[in-house]
């Protein structure tokens, strides 16, 4: 199966259009089957729980007493660990994540966290439940089981609170950004199905898509990356904050940030392969307007300009203006570059695991994407 480990085959040629495969709605592991165990316990602990927590918790107990259910095939079948995982990374390998990654693993082990407390609360009033104290790791462990194999049985109304199942089998379902298929609860048949939108030959594997995520975010989610991820692209957020700007006071850049964020362009600046984010390009416009004070007439005259660049209306506040955006992308790519090369240099220094040649990907791709735009400018096109 190559990169992915294991997988699914097709055993016969696969037309578009075909289910590939069917799990009977008996088999699901959603908030509905577990009603009959969980339904009146729930209502009298009162307190919100979600269908996240409560499948975790079922996966918890379910391993702490294989023997008394039909599940242990499947239990057997689960990772024994997620040391892929960021939020299982020892400290050391956390902090060589690009940094939007790191501030999804801290938000991450937070709703871990909350999910465990809740689910102590709930039982204190439910021990029976329990063979053993109910440690933080095993919880962990079932929140992850459910968080990296879960499905959305309406995957229009991804948001609702019961909507997610552990669907048994699809977990040898691999994911790749070029796969196209669909996936739904049918209710004529009473099954979970995934069809393929795209033709198979018999032996080869066969893929599912999770959605258009660039690797940071797939190896937060789930633990792994794709080769040659067309959604990748690189986060300069932090990076354009400290940006020192020749001439721009400290009073003036406050002020700056204040009137993106009003205007709704303060953050979410990306650089993807050979292109740069309309909000990079705003943002940067608007913080290269120098001298600033807003009480001036050449500055007020400058804000209308950039609004109207913004608005499609304009080509650009000044030509100074825009010969000096692309000079300070790069200085922001040039960061980037900086940061690459000095964790890859220390990713090489350990042990080779899988963690590690995640870690290493990811930042030889932010690598290439930001000598990507270098390379663009130098070559004076337009960003």
């Amino acid at each position: 199966m190559g990169y992915t480990g294991r997988g699914m085959m097709a055993t016969k040629d696969i037309k578009a259009g075909e289910v590939i495969v069917q799990v009977p709605e008996r088999n699901l592991v959603t908030m509905k089957s577990l009603q009959a165990t969980y339904g009146a316990r729930i209502a009298r602990f009162g307190k919100k729980v979600n269908s996240h927590m409560i499948i975790a918790l079922h996966i918890a107990l379910l391993v702490q007493a294989p023997e008394r259910s039909g599940w242990l095939p499947y239990l057997r079948m689960l990772p024994k660990k997620f040391d892929t995982m960021p939020v299982r990374y020892p400290p050391e390998l956390l902090e060589l994540l690009p940094q939007n990654a790191q501030v999804h693993v801290k938000k991450q082990k937070a709703k871990i966290q909350a999910d465990y407390n809740i689910t102590l609360d709930f039982l204190q009033s439910n021990a029976d439940l329990l063979t053993r104290p109910l440690q933080y790791e095993e919880y962990e462990w079932a929140w992850l089981v459910v968080n990296t194999r879960c499905i959305y049985l309406d995957a229009k109304n991804q948001s609702a609170a019961d909507n997610i199942a552990l669907a048994p089998m699809l977990d040898f379902l691999n994911h790749t950004h070029d796969a196209k298929t669909e996936g739904a609860f049918c209710t004529k048949t009473k099954s979970y199905q995934i069809k393929t939108l795209l033709p198979y030959k018999k032996g080869e594997q066969v893929f599912i898509n999770y959605g258009p995520h660039d690797n940071c975010f797939i190896l937060v989610e789930y633990g792994f990356v794709t080769p040659n991820n067309p959604y990748n692209y690189v986060t300069v957020d932090d990076d354009f904050i400290q940006l020192s700007i020749p001439g721009e006071s400290m009073a003036a850049k406050k002020d700056k940030l204040e009137l993106l964020d009003m205007a709704g362009y303060h953050g979410d600046y990306v650089l993807h392969k050979n292109d740069v984010s309309f909000r990079l390009l705003a943002g940067m416009r608007l913080r290269l307007v120098n001298p600033f004070s807003k009480s001036s007439a050449a500055t007020q005259l400058a804000l209308a300009q950039w609004h109207n660049v913004v608005n499609g209306e304009l080509d650009q506040i000044s030509p100074e203006n825009e010969r000096l955006v692309p000079i300070h992308i790069e200085r922001l790519c040039d960061d980037i570059l900086a940061q690459a090369k000095k964790n890859l240099g220390v990713l090489a220094r350990k042990k080779t695991t899988f963690a590690v040649m995640h870690l290493q990907q990811v930042w030889i791709e932010a690598r290439d994407i930001v000598l990507s735009i270098i390379d663009k400018i130098h070559r004076k096109e337009e960003l």
